[in-house]
């Protein structure tokens, strides 16, 4: 079994993207999947490579219905990087 890595947890969690508990868990699905993937990243590929037995119908809804807006999520994420830099170089 595949367990998610903590610091990939606290990264999503400390984005503060308002996710519930599902949209949470579907994104850290997503990334870990993501890293884990060799070759082609289909949404396959990712299922495939984080063991989970979700159907992928749940997978595919949680990336087009899910009311979630991605550019805040990578405004957040660049956010969250920059306040990060600054705080090592100070």
């Amino acid at each position: 079994m595949v367990t998610l890595y903590s610091y990939i947890v606290n990264f999503i969690v400390a984005l503060g993207l308002g996710f519930s508990k599902p949209q949470t868990h579907h994104a850290l699905t997503f990334i870990h999947g993501i890293i884990l993937t060799d070759g082609e990243k289909t949404l396959s590929n990712i299922r495939r490579s984080t063991h989970k037995t979700r159907d992928l119908s749940c997978m595919t809804r949680f990336l087009n219905e899910s009311p979630w807006c991605p550019n805040r999520a990578n405004r957040r994420r660049i956010q969250f990087m920059m306040n990060k830099i600054k705080k090592v170089r100070s």
